[in-house]
């Protein structure tokens, strides 16, 4: 025969079931909180493209063809880090990268790979 749970377990599940759908449902892509708002134009330090943020996504542009060189998402996790997913378009390789935001204008990125780069607001 098998045992009853008593009454306040099945009502301790269901608390942290409702909590974790509740939870769940209160995130959604982008960013994450509200600075450091990235929506704007950041060029490269390199001179080489110019990343396009807007609510959550992102594109690079070249500056020498005008083209679309990758395309990924961003996901502000406090006011100084920021994480990017991206693939390129070219080499439909996909990358991420944790940023950090010493000022209100630049990202210092570390890619997986371990490349850095920096980004600022221009």
């Amino acid at each position: 025969m098998r045992a009853i749970k008593p009454l306040h377990v099945y009502r301790n599940c269901l608390f942290l079931l409702g909590a974790g759908i509740l939870s769940a449902s209160c995130q959604t892509s982008g960013e994450k909180v509200s600075p450091p708002l990235l929506n704007g134009n950041w060029a490269s330090s390199d001179g080489v493209y110019v990343a396009e943020f807007r609510n959550g996504n992102f594109r690079a542009i070249a500056n020498d063809t005008g083209g679309v060189i990758s395309e990924g998402k961003y996901v502000a996790l406090s006011e100084t880090k920021v994480q990017l997913q991206w693939r390129g378009v070219v080499s439909g390789k996909e990358n991420q990268a944790e940023c950090l935001k010493p000022s209100p204008n630049q990202l210092d990125c570390v890619d997986a790979n371990g490349n850095k780069f920096s980004l600022k607001r221009g």
